[in-house]
């Protein structure tokens, strides 16, 4: 198996998106308060062209994962959606709110357009591990539709909410949720200030003898770490990767010499993590401060929502205090 072929294996498992060719760009008509109180239409520019949505959408379909969790995150339950996280790991996010039940769950085999069709949305949302540009138009034709707003296979969750809470009116809302992310990544790096200048290691054992590395500290998955004021090590973003991921031989496992390991595994990999030789040396070994994530959990990481960033935060706690010592 390539290292290139396991990297793209990665972004289907870890990050649980495939990678979308698609340009920057976030506009709105108006300020927020100007859109909140008005009925303007509302025109969001992205990679596809512009999307103009009239009214206030009420039958939202929520086609991936961070744009179902912006969808949740405002209050408002779509009338269809695509997990795609639940998909891989085969159970249901634990973020997620418990009205998520009385959204339809789409199949992501046949035709989507179609089961999306037969929902009558008046908006369509679509994250870039669908939005080629055949599904966009056939999904442009069944109400206005927005694609993913970066370049990346991972959006900053931030635009998407406060995109979508310009479309549905509730600028004020989305300011909200954005605010509540910030001040709990903000209390805890005052809460741990020796987190400053500290290393993370974010990694995903696909198999035996293939360890994927996340070397691009622009990389979305990296930006709550950067917020606490983590780095990913030197020694690792100098290396040539594949769309911001080094495929590493587990031999080299001595590479990931990080305060903090996030340790991806696939099903069965967590104690082959564990014999790897030069575990048991690695410093965030020493410092009690490895995390063992399963699919479902590094999807969490590595596709960063304004519901899974406070789950995994909770989660990655007791770690971050060890790593800030």
């Amino acid at each position: 198996m390539t290292p290139v072929h396991t990297a793209r294996m990665w972004r289907r498992a870890a990050v649980a998106v495939l990678t979308g060719a698609l340009a920057v760009g976030l506009t709105a008509c108006g300020s927020s308060e100007d859109t909140e109180a008005s009925g303007e239409p509302v025109t969001i520019t992205h990679a596809k062209g512009e999307t103009t949505v009239h009214g206030t959408p009420d039958k939202i379909v929520a086609l991936g994962n961070q744009w179902l969790d912006a969808t949740l995150a405002l209050g408002v339950t779509p009338v269809g959606h695509i997990d795609n996280v639940a998909a891989m790991s085969k159970s249901a996010p634990p973020w997620h709110p418990e009205n998520i039940t009385e959204s339809t769950a789409l199949s992501t085999t046949g035709n989507v357009a179609e089961q999306v069709a037969a929902l009558e949305p008046d908006l369509i949302l679509v994250d870039p591990f669908m939005a080629d540009q055949k599904t966009y138009d056939d999904l442009s034709k069944i109400a206005p539709t927005l694609p993913a707003l970066t370049a990346e296979a991972v959006s900053p969750w931030q635009d998407q909410v406060t995109a979508l809470g310009k479309v549905l009116r509730k600028d004020s809302d989305a300011d909200a949720v954005i605010k509540q992310v910030d001040d709990k990544i903000a209390g805890i790096a005052a809460a741990n200030p020796g987190l400053a200048g500290k290393t993370f290691a974010s990694t995903w054992l696909a198999s035996p003898s293939q360890l994927m590395v996340l070397t691009d500290p622009n990389d979305g998955s990296a930006e709550v770490f950067t917020q606490l004021g983590m780095t990913i090590p030197a020694n690792l973003t100098d290396q040539p990767s594949n769309q911001g991921r080094l495929a590493l031989s587990p031999e080299r496992v001595d590479e990931l010499s990080a305060d903090l390991l996030l340790a991806g595994y696939s099903p069965g990999m967590d104690e082959k993590y564990r014999q790897l030789p030069g575990y048991a040396n690695l410093p965030a070994v020493e410092k009690d401060a490895v995390v063992f994530m399963t699919t479902q959990e590094i999807s969490a990481v590595n596709q960063p929502t304004a519901l899974s960033v406070p789950y995994i935060l909770d989660e990655l706690e007791p770690y971050l205090v060890a790593a800030a010592k």
